[in-house]
């Protein structure tokens, strides 16, 4: 069972309409996460306060969800291709996971809005810059304040989120506790995931434009051929109206 043209629509229209503000909510999510790990000197209050809002948007994004798999006429369908969506819900809005939530939040509103061809290469790119942002600030959270930790501020951790996501390890920075060890797992296996496919991404671009070209140059080549013939013909004909003694045509005077 397929969903019919009028479910199509009306779901269609649904997400047209909730795109933008879906994105902007999983910005601010991100805005939210981000200052909680980063403000280590907060407040009860002012973190209880980011926690509620934490909790509402996981809320919207579970209506909205809801209202989508509704909307839908064949629903495991729905299930089955949107597992992003299914697991922003499914996953509770607990501390431990919040850097799962904010990826999906993330890479599933740009695959709802962005995921075209064209503007490909900016899913990728938006993507491994959001991966190693989240990986930054869930590492900083988990390894700042550690006994022997090596993170001393943001900036550190976002010196490992780099070296590891390109393999290079220095050293210099590693995971003391097993969070952090866990977060280098997931940033290892994403980071060699992004880059694998950001290379195959940009080879399969390339591979278009040389093949573009060559179409381009295998016309060209057909038409020089084909001129070259006209021309060829034209001194055949040139030289058989000599042979026969008739005047060359610029000497023919027309009364």
């Amino acid at each position: 069972m397929h969903d019919t043209p009028l479910e199509y629509t009306r779901r269609a229209a649904w997400e047209r309409a909730t795109g933008i503000p879906m994105m902007a909510l999983a910005v601010v999510f991100l805005g939210v996460y981000a200052w909680q790990v980063l403000d280590t000197g907060a407040s009860p209050r002012l973190d209880s306060w980011l926690t509620r809002v934490d909790v509402t948007i996981w809320a919207v994004f579970a209506v909205d969800f809801a209202v989508r798999l509704w909307l839908s006429g064949n629903r495991w369908r729905f299930l089955r291709t949107h597992p992003i969506d299914l697991l922003i819900v499914v996953l509770p809005p607990f501390r431990p996971l919040r850097l799962l939530r904010a990826a999906m939040l993330v890479i599933g509103t740009l695959n709802r809005n962005t995921m075209t061809r064209a503007r490909l290469a900016v899913f990728v790119g938006t993507s491994s810059v959001l991966v190693l942002l989240l990986c930054s600030l869930a590492f900083y959270d988990a390894e700042y304040g550690a006994p022997d930790s090596k993170i001393d501020s943001f900036g550190d951790a976002l010196w490992w989120s780099m070296v590891s996501v390109t393999t290079v390890g220095y050293g210099d920075v590693y995971p003391v506790t097993t969070e952090g060890r866990l977060i280098s797992l997931i940033l290892m296996t994403f980071g060699i995931g992004l880059i694998s496919f950001a290379i195959g991404t940009t080879t399969s671009w390339v591979m278009d434009q040389l093949k573009t070209v060559e179409a381009n140059v295998g016309n060209t080549d057909r038409e020089l051929t084909e001129l070259v013939a006209e021309i060829r013909a034209l001194r055949a004909e040139v030289a058989t109206l000599r042979a026969a003694g008739l005047p060359p045509v610029d000497a023919v005077v027309v009364e």
